[in-house]
């Protein structure tokens, strides 16, 4: 068995690069954190780090036992709290998951309803991949996740309350920005800058399904970037593809939004919630109740697969 104070002892040396570093979180020597790493690396079969005098970096085989670890060690820290907040009488904390940033989403809105109306519950939330968020929900360390599309996996329902409007970034000194109103088709040449995190892979997929035709694909570079951080790279015929409604421009008033429209009208992108049908947590079951009555649907009026039990339990 690995005790769990070697897992850290690893994840911040991976984290800060250096031995040193690491040891000075713990309160700890050098000395002693190397030779606890370097114990840990025995009893693996697997060296974990390439040293040299510049610090520490992961070797192949220690990136993925690192990312296990971290799961490990997240896993276990949520226990902790978890037990924590029975001991206290706490159980009605909502434990959410965000696959995005929040600052313009139609959840944020929602989330400080939530708040006001049940301060007795308060909000636990994770920014994570939408692959944790997944692990989250069928570890149990998250009651509920928020992104895009149905779940992959048969064990997770998924039921879209919102859609969040699609917006487009582009240089205030392009001939698209003079138009009130911009469509696909206008932006045919153009070059999109797409996050590589969520929302991503979706709009990109969409801008795939409206602009491809034979002889033509659109232009696409993705960038290991937040959405947010796109719209310094927005510049000549290059735009930065996003969601959520904007009211003013940024970067000096160099970049302006739009949303694009299609002959249907503004572009959306359906947004869902996630979660496990064995969950009893009263917290999720009042959450879903609250989103469904704020957005005014409920989980049978929707395309999405999901059950009514827990989402109407609330209202």
């Amino acid at each position: 068995m690995i005790d769990i104070h070697l897992l850290r002892y690893a994840l911040a040396a991976a984290d800060t690069g250096s031995f040193r570093q690491a040891a000075n979180q713990f309160r700890i020597k050098q000395s002693t954190l190397s030779k606890h790493i370097l114990y840990l690396e025995q009893r693996l079969g697997l060296s974990i780090f390439a040293r040299s005098t510049r610090g520490v970096v992961p070797t192949e085989p220690g990136i993925s036992f690192l990312e296990r670890a971290r799961m490990i060690v997240d896993e276990v820290e949520a226990l902790g709290r978890d037990t924590s907040n029975i001991a206290r009488g706490q159980r009605d904390t909502l434990r959410i998951g965000l696959g995005y940033p929040l600052a313009t989403s139609e959840l944020s809105p929602a989330l400080r309803s939530y708040t006001k109306a049940y301060p007795e519950r308060p909000i636990e939330a994770t920014e994570q991949s939408r692959g944790m968020l997944l692990r989250g929900l069928s570890t149990g360390r998250i009651d509920v996740a928020v992104f895009p599309g149905l779940s992959p996996t048969p064990d997770i329902r998924s039921f879209s309350f919102w859609s969040e409007q699609i917006s487009v970034a582009i240089a205030a000194d392009h001939p698209l920005a003079a138009q009130d109103r911009v469509y696909w088709t206008d932006l045919r040449t153009c070059t999109f800058l797409v996050t590589a995190a969520d929302p991503g892979p979706d709009i990109a997929q969409m801008i795939r399904a409206r602009l491809s035709a034979p002889g033509h694909e659109p232009r696409l570079e993705t960038q290991a970037v937040g959405p947010e951080s796109l719209f310094p790279l927005v510049s000549g015929n290059r735009v930065a593809v996003t969601f959520g409604t904007r009211q003013r421009s940024v970067a000096g008033d160099a970049t302006i939004f739009r949303s694009p429209h299609d002959a249907f009208g503004p572009t959306r992108l359906e947004q869902s919630v996630h979660w496990r049908p064995g969950n009893r947590s009263p917290a999720l079951a009042t959450f879903l109740g609250h989103l469904a009555q704020r957005f005014g649907c409920a989980p049978h009026e929707t395309r999405c697969e999901a059950s009514s039990d827990q989402a109407v339990a609330g209202r």
